[in-house]
């Protein structure tokens, strides 16, 4: 019992010892985090724009600004991302 309590434990600090950072290595402004937002609650590029009163190019533009920040492939890791990064 004390091996496997040893060998949980060694786990737990080699776990802690991995941890992700706590932030993105840029900043994300504050247009980017509302684009963001409204991404993660299922809106569009062109509703996001009508709500934000921007031009659907332009939150494009954020969100791909955001995508390459948190080191994503596509909108909704980037989403995931920013949850995990306590952004959203």
């Amino acid at each position: 019992m004390a091996l496997v309590y040893g060998c949980m434990e060694l786990l737990d600090r080699l776990a802690s010892a991995e941890k992700p950072d706590d932030r993105p290595s840029e900043s994300l402004t504050r247009r980017e985090i509302e684009c963001l937002r409204w991404s993660a609650a299922g809106k569009s590029s062109d509703e996001i724009a009508i709500i934000l009163d921007l031009s659907p190019h332009t939150v494009v533009g954020y969100l791909k600004s955001a995508m390459r920040k948190l080191d994503s492939v596509n909108r909704m890791q980037a989403v995931a991302r920013a949850f995990r990064y306590r952004l959203l």
